[in-house]
């Protein structure tokens, strides 16, 4: 028998089953390589504030998809090893040494992966350009973007892949020398579960399962009423969502499946027998792989939803640290630019907004939370006071108050509300207002506030509040904030005109723009980018199961069949079993993701929902793709089985 006839014959046999495969090994080639060349784009790099932040995320970006893809290519090799054992069996019964079927597979995997690697490299090349424009775009970088081929990137690809090849002959390898040929011949037969009676140890397992859960959630929930203890909470977190989610898998879904079988008191029909019995089995035994899809499906849905708050939040984020145009340390740098921006012909407008700080008490409108304060020491809070003659567009009433730059990052701390009286007192001194409204935008720089609200009172109260006051003389605060708002708009020639070595320290509202949506654009390119990596592969992966799961049942459809059930019904019952199949891993990855952002997206930006619903909404999108994909697999399966 010719070696060369059976591994051609062979190859374009299991053709078929491979097109998703090959397609996927393309994409994430193409994917890796494409990664790779926007990395060593020079263009872009001199574009950037920093080069280095770029070189560094991509680093990162291209060690997480190497991780990624090696999972998935091996992963993905032991379920077609596993589809074919019978095959591989058959060439030993009719004489192939096992050296000799080892040839087989390394010659197939050689044709498949290098072929790829080949298309892989040149879509990625295409593809490249299209991701450069888009992270461009991102960071509000305006670029032409040309075709620019790189042969290190090409050699780092090849080098991977050709790791990645060695590692796949090895798994073969131990494979053909570990499996008997025997058991090969029966693999397929073999039930994943070996779906043994759900016992009282099932249901105890499957409550506790969802306990851990629930308690998880609730933590993170609650996580900063705990002060000094966060971060070994953290990992208490992490070990009941983690261990939670596997026993959910192993036990809870079988637990849950099999109390809705038994309250239809033996009436099953079809749509029981094609999902729910069997489900119960099927996430048991794969228990572990769901767990991960799930976890790291939460943690990429995490990281890409508070990637992006922090880009999607980066305006009102800018405008809470710098309330104007240019912010100076003191009043020589306001003069020095002044004549800089006069000879210059730029027009501006000088902004003098004195201050005091006062302490508030803890009654009333605000409402500290004495468990974070008593950390600290500080039993009553210090804000910044300035006069409503300094801030354009407020006049405030000579018995009320305005509080502003209240930032959500506060709300673990402390709480105001209005209507309510609002105390302030320096020494002996006390002064009390009534709090009339609460707004997010600053008046003062966070250089200044540090991130703490202003409160605005009235000219003749400031005038009153500043003649009582006593400064804190072991922590002097600045007197005054010193600024310019540029008449018109304000532009980066105007900054790098401003920007120069003998200036006098200040802060500009455009250059930390600028350098925000670049760090944040960046930082949810390379976070999505690796995201869309996994949901790719972890996609693939369950389809890749279902595949094998639909040729294991075909038998049973061809029964199912002959007892007089249409394809109709027949097809009605697996649409159930891919939504259960597909849904609960999401559901879960969902609910991981939601309590985990809304334990700490405050500290990420000023919007939760938008962000996180937008990521949300695409990766329920392209996850269900592949579900759909399963069904259409499945409905060829039962056309086949008459």
């Amino acid at each position: 028998m010719n070696l060369n006839s059976i591994i051609l014959k062979n190859f374009f046999k299991n053709m078929s089953n491979y097109i998703l495969y090959i397609f996927a090994l393309v994409f994430s080639v193409a994917l890796y390589f494409s990664f790779v060349l926007m990395s060593k784009d020079e263009s872009a790099q001199k574009e950037i504030s920093s080069g280095t932040m770029m070189s560094t995320g991509f680093l990162v970006g291209s060690v997480l998809l190497v991780f990624i893809i090696v999972a998935f290519v091996m992963f993905a090799n032991a379920i077609f090893l596993k589809r074919r054992n019978r095959e591989l069996a058959l060439f030993q019964l009719i004489g192939l040494s096992g050296n000799r079927v080892f040839r087989i597979l390394l010659l197939e995997n050689a044709m498949i992966y290098f072929g790829s690697l080949i298309l892989g490299i040149g879509f990625g090349f295409l593809v490249s350009r299209m991701l450069l424009m888009i992270l461009l775009r991102a960071m509000q970088i305006d670029l032409p973007v040309g075709l620019s081929f790189s042969i290190d990137a090409v050699l780092q690809t090849a080098v991977l892949y050709i790791v990645i090849f060695a590692l796949l002959m090895i798994q073969n390898f131990v494979f053909l020398k570990r499996t008997r040929l025997i058991k090969m011949l029966n693999l397929d037969r073999t039930s994943e579960s070996g779906r043994k009676k759900l016992g009282v140890g099932t249901m105890a397992f499957g409550i506790i399962g969802l306990l851990m859960i629930i308690s998880g959630y609730w933590l993170s929930a609650k996580i900063f009423d705990f002060g000094m203890i966060i971060v070994p909470l953290l990992f208490g977190i992490l070990f009941l969502t983690i261990i939670g989610t596997y026993i959910t898998f192993k036990f809870s879904v079988a637990f849950i499946f099999n109390m809705i079988r038994k309250s239809k008191g033996g009436h099953v029909n079809v749509n029981d027998v094609l999902s729910l019995t069997s489900i119960m089995f099927k996430m048991k035994s794969n228990a572990f792989l769901l767990t991960l899809i799930s976890v790291v499906s939460a943690l990429s849905m995490g990281l890409m939803s508070l990637s992006y708050i922090s880009y999607y939040s980066v305006d009102k984020t800018v405008e809470s640290q710098i309330p104007e145009d240019y912010i100076f340390y003191d009043e020589e740098g306001l003069h020095y630019s002044e004549e800089m921006l006069q000879e210059e012909g730029v027009g501006y407008e000088i902004v003098e907004r004195p201050l005091i700080e006062y302490e508030v008490k803890d009654e009333g409108a605000v409402d500290i939370d004495r468990d974070q304060a008593g950390h600290t020491g500080q039993r009553d809070m210090k804000l910044n006071v300035v006069s409503d003659e300094s801030v354009d567009e407020v006049d405030v009433g000579e018995n009320q108050t305005v509080v502003t730059g209240v930032q959500s990052y506060l709300d673990s701390v402390v709480s105001f509300e209005t209507g309510q009286p609002l105390t302030f007192h320096s020494g002996d001194y006390e002064h009390t207002l009534e709090l009339g409204k609460i707004e997010s935008g600053a008046v003062l720089p966070s250089f200044i506030s540090f991130g703490m609200p202003t409160v605005i009172v009235d000219e003749a109260v400031y005038e009153e509040m500043e003649s009582r006051y006593t400064p804190d003389e072991e922590y002097p605060k600045p007197e005054a904030m010193y600024g310019l708002e540029i008449t018109g708009e304000d532009s980066m020639e105007i900054y790098n005109m401003m920007d120069i070595e003998e200036h006098p320290g200040f802060e500009s509202k455009i250059s930390q723009y600028t350098n925000l949506m670049q760090t944040t654009g960046m930082m949810m390119f390379i976070i999505g980018f690796v995201g869309f990596a996994f949901l790719l592969t972890s996609g693939c992966i369950l389809y890749f199961k279902q595949i094998g799961e639909s040729e294991d049942e075909k038998e049973s459809y061809s029964i199912l069949r002959k007892l007089g059930f249409s394809e109709k019904e027949i097809m009605k019952g697996l649409s159930i079993k891919m939504i259960i199949t597909f849904g609960i891993p999401l559901l879960i990855g969902l609910l991981h993701t939601y309590f985990a952002v809304k334990a700490g997206w405050f500290l990420f930006g000023t919007a939760m929902w938008t962000p996180m619903l937008t990521v949300m909404g695409g990766y329920i999108i392209l996850y269900s793709l592949f579900g759909v994909l399963s069904l259409l697999n499945y409905r060829k399966v039962v056309r086949r089985s008459m």
